[in-house]
């Protein structure tokens, strides 16, 4: 039985490894179309996972095939929704938006599922909210069209979480994993007829490049995040995958050499404090926990 502390740092790994794709996958589609970026690096992550599953495939059941397409759609309408919103907004929009999930996720899951998360974990979203902004330096008092398709996409994402939480301690998770990457890589495939693209010459550095993502930005995060969140909240999980712009601001200052300001490192100080702040037994925790 793993602590939930232990979960927690799972998770924060996760967090670790996607903050690494943003910056690389912003070099990578500079010569690779969106469309043939996201078939290739699902499509690498699907076949490695479900080469793995085998193993299990004793385990297979029509329930564990319904909850893994569920968690494919889901993954795959973030994806698509962020990636068309984006074209017409800005990234830190974009960027805050997304990030809201850790809002959106104790607010479904307690209206939907009856889950109430602790104060502490509250009082760490309030923090991690307000970083989010600081960050991405967004404008949440401006609306338009692609920052409501951006909300979508973040919806799908709390959606995600919370569903990972239920499905998870169901199922096999190599076989839960292995079912959602097959999924979100077969409606990936099924979009390209729909999608105006040249096919590019691929050199072996876009190849390294796609097979990273695929199996760290993509099998191991998503077999992790399945993995832990057995032992944690979906709140929590939230809660700690606000620490996802943190580490893409880290990585696009050591790598890009993007600039941070100020309010940049102060949002992103937030953040930290909002994720530890639900580790801290500062306020008293409630019997039912989100």
């Amino acid at each position: 039985m793993i602590s939930k502390f232990r979960a927690d740092l799972g998770l924060l790994s996760v967090t670790f490894f996607w903050g690494t794709t943003f910056i690389v996958s912003k070099l990578v589609l500079v010569d690779v179309p969106l469309p043939v970026y996201l078939v290739i690096r699902l499509t690498i992550a699907a076949v490695a996972m479900n080469l793995y599953a085998l193993r299990f495939r004793k385990e297979w059941n029509l329930k564990l095939i319904l909850n893994g397409s569920v968690l494919g759609l889901l993954l795959y309408l973030s994806y698509f929704f962020q990636m068309w919103g984006i074209q017409f907004t800005s990234a830190s929009n974009a960027g805050f938006i997304t990030g809201m999930s850790v809002v959106l996720v104790p607010v479904f899951g307690f209206f939907f599922f009856k889950l109430r998360p602790s104060v502490n974990v509250l009082f760490g979203i309030v923090l991690a909210s307000a970083g989010l902004l600081l960050l991405t330096g967004a404008n949440p008092l401006h609306w338009n069209d692609g920052d409501l398709l951006v909300l979508v996409c973040a919806v799908a994402v709390a959606f995600h979480v919370i569903y990972t939480g239920r499905f998870a301690p169901r199922h096999n998770v190599y076989l839960l994993t292995s079912m959602m990457l097959a999924m979100v890589a077969l409606l990936s495939a099924a979009a390209l007829p729909f999608s105006n693209f040249e096919w590019p010459a691929l050199t072996l550095r876009h190849w390294g490049v796609l097979a990273y993502l695929g199996l760290f930005g993509t099998v191991f995060t998503f077999l992790m995040q399945t993995a832990m969140q057995r032992f944690t909240t979906t709140a929590r999980t939230a809660l700690i995958f606000a620490m996802e712009p943190v580490f893409a601001a880290l990585f696009a200052y050591l790598i890009a050499g993007e600039s941070l300001t100020l309010s940049g490192w102060i949002g992103g100080l937030l953040i930290v404090f909002g994720m530890i702040s639900a580790e801290v037994p500062v306020f008293k925790r409630n019997k039912k926990r989100g």
